[in-house]
């Protein structure tokens, strides 16, 4: 270059790609650096632009600034990519830190409440752990640097396809992380709702995940494609809300200021001795002020001239249901006392009715995105976070007093909406169980089996259609069900009827719900169902004794994750879905007479948490949740297989297995020496019933059981072999025990 370069431009977006041609067609000299080669292939150097490739630190920033300091550049304009957070943090620090004036190009944004039906989520890791949660195929749009966050969070590695650009590290990276070549899609765009939606449909995805990459990014093509295909689209918000400019407008002060970029430092500022990180905000100067809205200049994490609190404090305050009448006299002393309130716009209505002054109002409601707002703004010393309801009941405080350790935190009580909600139906609510459907798996059918009464809080119309349906898929469409939606506002509307009433119900709105029994049950909290009271058929089932025996062995906690392989009736299925009601149990089954039995037995014992699964294992074991104990009471032929999987699964998974035949046995004996299993227990059942022959009750003996259960929990340093004939009388005729399998 003949010329020194006038502007150091950070690419990683078109915007930047289309700033550097811009300035090559005017003859501009600028210097841009791009991450990867790939980056440098699209942005060729020219006689006016010079290309940097390759990632810098924070401090390599700075010494690229300053080893320019002989004809410095006029600005610094950062063009990368929206969520690089972490890149534009360090040029904003490298700028600070050498007196360079920093720009920032902002992407279009886009309005996600345009779209229907999106899934979003602040991260990147909090959208990966979602989709762990769900099954069925995901579709990455996200880009190379986003693939080891997302492939690290998905245990079912199969799930995954990627589309990414065509760069070489792309393949190595791809093998570390266990993905095959048919896995990814190489290809540079941008494209089409058309080609989004095929390839949708190629790899059979049910969910598309991306970034709120902006209309240069193709999101609307994406949400759109996705909507087409039968997608579910789940979508990474921008990390924080930025000031800065766009395309067209720093082209625009490029032509008109020539040699001066924007406004001049500001010198009033810098007499009175206030730090200022440079960022150009608007130019005045010609009356041309620039459209920069008030909630990005509140969030911007750069304030000159403000002093930090040398006290801070932070309220949580429950405001109740969300009408201002409702706010306790503390609650409102509090808001008045506040230097700033955050909360989500429906908790700011309400406070905002209830202020003597005007106050600084942050519409926000994720901890992660709070934390991080009120770190970055050390001049508030005492903020109010308005949160629903009463800060101890399903409330986002108990996130946010872990994530503040360093501030003194005071919590404030508001009205619960089932406090609330009991005294408008003449109701106590000291012997409600309170749950919450809101957002979350709750299961409600186990909860209404063992309590006469059940409180929820609920989404929305649909939340109250779908637990309408399900009280009444398992036996429950007598009970009462009240809906109370939008609680404490004019438009409160409350509606008592039977659930079948609620299948089709409209309202719309923040939903609460109360299910009472007319008559308690007398719900039987030991395991132990007797074998008559399942529906049978001519499909084998474990039989009530060696079933109890089983289950004991499991030691299962209430919320396991359970697999039952080869689960025939499902009784033992049933049986620990019955102990764990906040679990799940999955009853894999490869024969339909079996399955059509589960699911009878299923609605009979009202046991939702039962998922039943048509299929051998191990193949059917995809794309399920991570299992934390597994019953193995039929393997087909696949017993090394499954135990080899479910190891792989999960280590430390507890595993309990029935066999009768003493091959099966042998073979089990020869896998656990192999995979070096040193704490598992074999127990051999024999169970004798009473059978009346004329005046007389004969002892009628069964074929005996082995009980192998092994791994868990730390257990014995060998293998226990205890033969244990159990008769009806309940007295034990031998034991034989110490005979250890690892001896030789």
């Amino acid at each position: 270059m003949k010329k020194h370069a006038e502007y150091l431009i950070f690419a990683g977006t078109s915007e930047g790609r289309k700033l550097a041609e811009f300035l090559q067609e005017h003859q501009i000299c600028a210097e841009v650096c791009v991450a990867t080669e790939y980056g440098e292939k699209l942005l060729a150097a020219t006689d006016y632009i010079q290309v940097h490739t390759g990632r810098m630190t924070e401090p390599e920033m700075e010494n690229y600034i300053q080893e320019r300091s002989g004809a410095p550049f006029q600005a610094v304009i950062d063009a990368t990519h929206p969520h690089a957070a972490e890149v534009t943090k360090n040029i904003r620090t490298a700028c600070e830190n050498t007196g360079m004036r920093y720009v920032r190009l902002l992407r279009g944004q886009i309005d996600l409440s345009a779209f229907s039906d999106l899934v979003t989520f602040p991260d990147c890791e909090s959208a990966a752990e979602w989709l762990e949660m769900q099954n069925g195929r995901i579709f990455l749009t996200t880009g190379m640097k986003e693939l080891p966050m997302v492939a690290e969070r998905i245990s079912d590695r199969e799930r995954l396809y990627a589309r990414v650009l065509p760069q070489p590290e792309i393949f190595p990276l791809a093998e570390e992380l266990g993905l095959s070549k048919k896995q990814l899609i190489c290809m540079q765009g941008p494209f089409s709702k058309e080609l989004n939606v095929a390839m949708l449909r190629e790899v059979q995805a049910k969910f598309l995940l991306t970034k709120e990459s902006g209309n240069a990014g193709g999101f609307a093509q994406k949400a759109e494609a996705a909507k087409e295909a039968g997608s579910v689209c789940v979508v990474i918000r921008r990390p924080v809300q930025e000031q800065g400019f766009s395309l067209e407008e720093i082209q625009e002060k490029i032509l008109s200021v020539r040699e001066k970029l924007f406004s001049p430092k500001n010198e009033v500022q810098e007499a009175q001795g206030k730090e200022s990180c440079h960022v150009e905000e608007a130019d005045t100067e010609k009356g041309n002020s620039l459209n920069v809205s008030e909630t990005v200049e509140k969030l911007s994490s750069c304030k000159p001239g403000k002093k930090a609190a040398t006290r801070r404090k932070v309220t949580l305050l429950g405001i109740g249901m969300g009408a201002a009448e409702n706010m306790t006299v503390e609650g409102v002393r509090a808001c008045n006392q506040a230097d700033c309130i955050i909360g989500a716009k429906r908790m700011l209505n309400a406070v905002e009715q209830v202020l003597d002054t005007e106050k600084p109002m942050v519409s926000m409601y994720l901890s992660q995105q709070i934390v991080e707002y009120i770190h970055s703004h050390e001049e508030y010393g005492n903020i109010v976070i308005a949160l629903s309801g009463d800060v101890g009941f399903y409330s986002g405080a108990k996130k946010l007093v872990d994530a503040l350790p360093e501030v003194e935190v005071e919590l404030l009580c508001g009205i619960s909406s089932a406090v609330y909600f009991a005294s408008k139906l003449h109701t106590s609510w000291d012997d409600m169980k309170l749950m919450s459907v809101h957002g979350r798996r709750a299961n409600i059918i186990a909860a209404l089996s063992r309590n006469e009464k059940v409180f929820t809080l609920a989404s929305g119309a649909e939340s109250i259609r779908q637990l309408a349906a399900e009280l009444v898929t398992y036996g429950f469409g007598q009970v009462t069900m009240s809906v109370g939606t939008d609680l404490s506002y004019p438009q409160e509307q409350i509606t008592t009827a039977t659930p079948e009433q609620f299948l089709d119900y409209q309202t719309e709105g923040v939903s609460v719900a109360l299910l009472q029994k007319q008559t308690p049950d007398d719900f039987v909290v030991t395991h132990g169902i007797t074998d008559e009271a399942f529906i049978r058929g001519k499909v084998p089932m474990t039989k009530e004794e060696v079933r109890s025996i089983s289950v004991s062995k499991m030691q299962l906690c209430r919320d396991s994750i359970v697999y039952d392989i080869g689960a025939g009736t499902g009784s033992v299925s049933i049986e620990m879905a019955r102990m764990i009601p906040e679990g799940c149990v999955y009853a894999i089954e490869q024969k339909e007479e079996a399955v059509a039995l589960i699911r009878k037995n299923q609605k009979k014992f009202q046991v939702p948490n039962v998922q039943i699964v048509h299929g051998k294992a191990p193949e059917a074991m995809q794309g399920l949740e991570v299992p934390t104990h597994a019953f193995l009471g039929g393997t087909g032929g696949n017993m090394r297989e499954i135990i080899t999987k479910l190891r792989e699964l999960n280590p430390q998974i507890r595993i309990v297995i029935n066999c009768i035949a003493l091959e099966s046995l042998a073979e089990i004996t020869v896998l656990l020496q192999e995979l070096e299993i040193k704490d598992a227990e074999i127990t051999a059942v024999t169970i004798a019933k009473s059978k009346l022959l004329g005046h007389y009750h004969m002892m009628m003996g069964q074929n005996p059981v082995y009980v192998i259960a092994f791994g868990g929990i730390s257990g014995q340093n060998d293998i226990r072999l205890e033969m244990t004939p159990i008769s009806i009388g309940g007295e034990k005729q031998a034991s034989i025990s110490g005979g250890s399998l690892n001896s030789g």
